[in-house]
Formats: structure tokens, C-alpha cells, sequence
């Protein structure tokens, strides 16, 4: 049996769980699994994982042996991507998460992009509003607008964006046009239902901060859905100016308050330590930054 994939479904075993998680993910029997592991106890002389009915867990053995293994399998990730980096083309694959907002007018359009010019290089992307399990799912690469729970990872700052208050001209028409944030108070302002929206109306002339109180009869978890909302004439809604560019130059949504600004909000990308340095992740990162550039603080 071969140690190297062994020592691949030890890992994950330990990740996912259980031996069923991994052998639906690899398309082979959960006694497959087991075998493998077994394996790799009887080739040491110890147990590596006691099982009960509800979990698994591993033995004192098994944690030593499963943290030299990420060294290996990251050793062996770092010469095959110097291997790659010589050949001056980057492949392989990057498994990637993202917030659905960003990751569907920004970064999808952006992997299209870098796919076309690096053909050898698979992409799977995966957009989803709430914080990505990393070990669990497997994920390569995540972008996120907040570090926290996330210490194990490498962490790089890409940019920080601009966020513009802004509303349909029907609304303004209708309810006039704010000259001052706390004249928000008087109006509809679409707010996130999340408890940890970045999103936050604090609007700074140059010397000091308002910070209004706003009330909406509509909140929603997306961006995109408050923009669609706002674009009916619901509101007012902050959005980051990627998101609203298009209708910016259509005309269909009008920017207020101008003359003061909302805290940009920064960009990171998140990856494995195995990655560092890699050619994939070193293509990946540059060409994000210079597609974002135009749409950025930075």
C-alpha cells in the first residue's frame, strides 16, 4: 500500500473526522480508509486514532505523527511548485472561497480572467457569506474582510476598497437628497441583518466622525440584495464601489453625501502555509491585486 497516500487519508481523517467523510471524498469505502490507517500504525508500532461511536480522536502518538505529516505533505507541495516555478508556467489546482457579493461581481470575473492566461491551472471556487471551514473543506485559498478565527493561516492584504452611500434618483425624487448624515435618520437605510457586517455608517468630513442613528423596515444578509432593493426605490444603501459601478455610470443609482467618507474596507487573502512562495499562489495574488487596483483606496 502506498505510504504516501496513506499518510494523505491519515490527514484528512483526522480533519474531516471520520473515515466516512473521507471516503466519500475520495470515492473509496470508509473500510478502505481504515485500512490505510491500520497500515500506518502497524509500519510505527502505535495507535494513531481511538474511535468511539460519536467521534474519533487522535492518541498522543497520533497528534506527533499527524504534525510531521503536514511537514511532509508541505515539503512535497514546496518541491513540486519549485519543479512548477522553473517551468515558468504555474499548474495544478487552488480551491478558493469567498463572500458571495465579492466573489460574484469581482472575483469571478477576475478567475475567468487568470484562468484564460494560466490554461494549465484548475480553479474551484466556492462563494459562501459565512466563515469557510479551511481544514474541513479542504479550501486552498480564502478572501475575507476580517482575520479572525483564522491565526493558523497566512495572511495578505490586497487592498482596501471605498464605500459609498448611495440611492435610486426615484428616492431622491421622492424623499429628498441628505446634505448631512444625520439628517439619515428621516430616511430608509437598507441595512445588513448580519451581526458582523463590515458595513458601518460613520461618515467623516476631516475633523470628526457622525455616526447617525438608522432605522429601515428592510434588512437583508447580502449586499447584492440591498442594491437590487435600493435600485427600486427602497432606499439608501451603503455599498463598496465595485459593487456599484456599472450602475454608477448608468445612472440608475446616485452617490450622497459626498463630501464625507465611510471606512474602506480591507481585503485579505488567506491561504495555506504549504503555499507560501508557490508559483499558482505568487500568479494568483498579483493578478488579483492588479485587476482590483482600479476599484480600490490603494
Amino acid at each position: 500500500m502506498d505510504r504516501l497516500t496513506s499518510i494523505e487519508i491519515f490527514v484528512r481523517a483526522v480533519e474531516l473526522g471520520s473515515f466516512a467523510a473521507v471516503a466519500e471524498e475520495r470515492g473509496i469505502s470508509a473500510q478502505m480508509v481504515g485500512k490505510h490507517v491500520r497500515g500506518l500504525e502497524s509500519a510505527i508500532g502505535a495507535k494513531l486514532l481511538t474511535k468511539s461511536t460519536r467521534f474519533q480522536s487522535l492518541t498522543a502518538a497520533g497528534e506527533q505523527y499527524y504534525q510531521r505529516c503536514l511537514i511532509v505533505l508541505a515539503e512535497l507541495k514546496a518541491a513540486q511548485e519549485d519543479i512548477y516555478r522553473n517551468m515558468s508556467e504555474p499548474t495544478g489546482s487552488l480551491k478558493i472561497a469567498a463572500g458571495v457579493n465579492f466573489g460574484i461581481k469581482a472575483l469571478a470575473p477576475i478567475l475567468a480572467q487568470f484562468q484564460q492566461q494560466y490554461p494549465k491551472l484548475e480553479i474551484d471556487l466556492t462563494l459562501e457569506n459565512s466563515p469557510p471551514d479551511m481544514k474541513k473543506e479542504g479550501y486552498d485559498v480564502i478572501f475575507r474582510e476580517q482575520l479572525e478565527g483564522y491565526d493558523y493561516l497566512v495572511a495578505t492584504k490586497l487592498c482596501s476598497y471605498p464605500i459609498i452611500a448611495c440611492a435610486s434618483p426615484a428616492y431622491l425624487q421622492q424623499y429628498g437628497t441628505p446634505q448631512h448624515p444625520d439628517e439619515l435618520d428621516r430616511h430608509q437605510c437598507l441595512q445588513s441583518n448580519l451581526s458582523q457586517d463590515p458595513l458601518k455608517w460613520r461618515f467623516f468630513d476631516g475633523q470628526k466622525i457622525s455616526a447617525p442613528k438608522v432605522t429601515s423596515r428592510i434588512t437583508m444578509n447580502s449586499g447584492q440584495a440591498r442594491l437590487a432593493a435600493a435600485l427600486e426605490g427602497a432606499g439608501i444603501t451603503l455599498q463598496p464601489i465595485f459593487q456599484v459601478s456599472d450602475a454608477l455610470a448608468e445612472g440608475s443609482i446616485l452617490p450622497i453625501l459626498q463630501d464625507y467618507s465611510l471606512p474602506a474596507i480591507d481585503l485579505y487573502m488567506l491561504y495555506q502555509p504549504s503555499l507560501r512562495n508557490t508559483a499558482r499562489l505568487t500568479a494568483l495574488q498579483a493578478f488579483v491585486c492588479q485587476a482590483l487596483a482600479p476599484h480600490t483606496d490603494d
